[in-house]
């Protein structure tokens, strides 16, 4: 019964992220699950929902995700040709976006390691 519990809290979330969502989409789209997702880190956080009232269904939803990437793995070989049609855009994209983030990411580390630095 713990488990069903967790579950329909981790579900209540879900689905007021999903109502919060219907009503700014006209202004910013943003999924459902994101914004509950965001919830639940807030409400963790502030300890409105303790970490003890989610953790069994957490720590099984963490050791089956690769049950959850089926339907994109799926939807990826559906859609081949389209990948095909577009692989130079994507490995354009995907060489840029990395070089982006690993740059950027330096960036930061560098002035974190700095802060850091003039704290001591």
């Amino acid at each position: 019964m713990k488990i069903f519990n967790q579950l329909a809290l981790i579900l209540g979330v879900w689905a007021i992220g999903e109502y919060i969502s219907s009503f700014i989409q006209n202004i910013v789209v943003i999924p459902g699950s994101i914004i509950g997702m965001v919830l639940l880190f807030i409400l963790l956080q502030f300890k409105v929902i303790k970490l003890e009232k989610v953790n069994e269904i957490s720590d099984f939803f963490l050791d089956n995700m690769a049950i959850f990437f089926i339907p994109a793995g799926v939807s990826l070989i559906n859609s081949l040709n389209l990948i095909i049609d577009n692989i130079f855009v994507l490995i354009v994209s995907i060489v840029i976006s990395t070089a982006m983030v690993m740059y950027i990411t330096g960036i930061v580390v560098e002035k974190m390691i700095q802060k850091k630095i003039k704290e001591n």
